[in-house]
């Protein structure tokens, strides 16, 4: 659900970085926790990539810190916001 913590997290951090959030629903590592009830997010790493789960897979790290800012400003934001 978009009210949960975890979200508006995730949607802050995304902003705060200059990107736009996209809700879309896929394919994650977050549907084992989900399908358990257990609120989760999937965002992405920085860099770009194509292919995925083919041999003809790839991925280019560059500007791939972006992710990195991005997972530890969602972690800080989830801090604060989980308590409310």
């Amino acid at each position: 659900s978009t009210d949960e913590a975890i979200f508006r997290a995730a949607a802050w951090a995304t902003r705060a970085m200059g990107l736009e959030p996209d809700p879309a629903q896929s394919s994650t590592d977050s549907n084992i926790p989900i399908s358990m009830g257990i609120p989760s997010v999937t965002i992405g790493a920085g860099g770009s990539s194509r292919n995925a789960h083919s041999l003809a897979e790839w991925y280019d790290p560059t500007n791939g810190h972006i992710g990195l800012q991005r997972a530890l400003l969602m972690i800080l934001a989830y801090d604060q916001m989980a308590g409310q």
